[in-house]
């Protein structure tokens, strides 16, 4: 049987220490058979170069490093419309609010450190990318869904009407004229006239004054009252 291919890890922390524990920690294969390869970054700048340069399939970050701290790694990562994967923040501080805070901006799980032990750290990694695979089943639906929304939208703006006698097929294959049509979808009031090129065709020796005529009513029927 084939082993799985390793799980590419980006370890963001400027403790030599934390990073050699984290490396030992995954050292060996998971219970599962997974192995773990690892990429070192020791500050938010290295880590952003290495999420902009290289796919990861987990990030252990730490929340306290040289030139910021790891929610505003997340938050760089986010403004900068980076595909962020399942991240995992690592500190020293076991605080409820800044946990909120981290999962707020995208991270996946909030560990403490020396707290956790191998079986935890490799459960929140595979919970972590279970979850994001969950967000990107579901954002693609959404995608799928606004998509079939928008197409609904087009199919409803395009009226089948009969090239012969002009009549408009109806969303239940009933066919209607043009006004009836008009007026049962409650789209506009209809009133009837005819254009100056069916009164030439239906009446030819009067069509100059039916025009004119019907030209003046007009003027006279839009002629704002005082």
């Amino acid at each position: 049987m084939n082993k799985p291919t390793p799980l590419k890890l980006l370890v963001v922390d400027d403790d030599d220490i934390d990073r050699m524990n984290v490396e030992r920690m995954l050292g060996k294969s998971d219970s599962e058979g997974w192995n773990y390869s690892f990429v070192m970054a020791r500050s938010k700048a290295e880590g952003m170069a290495a999420l902009q340069a290289q796919h990861f399939d987990c990030v252990l970050l730490d929340l306290r490093l040289p030139d910021g701290d790891g929610l505003e790694l997340l938050a760089a990562a986010t403004a900068d419309r980076l595909r962020l994967p399942p991240t995992i923040l690592m500190t020293t501080l076991n605080d409820r609010q800044t946990a909120l805070r981290a999962l707020a901006l995208g991270a996946q799980d909030y560990l403490v450190k020396g707290e956790f032990t191998h079986a935890m750290l490799v459960r929140a990694i595979h919970y972590g990318m279970q979850r994001d695979q969950l967000i990107q089943e579901r954002d693609r639906l959404l995608r799928e869904l606004q998509s079939a929304i928008e197409n609904i939208k087009t199919l409803k703006g395009l009226l089948p009407i009969c090239s012969s006698c002009k009549k408009i097929r109806d969303d239940s294959g009933y066919w209607d004229a043009v006004d009836a049509y008009i007026v049962k979808h409650g789209l506009a009031s209809v009133s009837h006239s005819l254009c100056p090129a069916c009164i030439r065709h239906l009446y030819p020796g009067m069509a100059d004054k039916i025009i004119s005529a019907t030209a003046a009513e007009e003027r006279a029927t839009n002629q704002p009252t005082t």
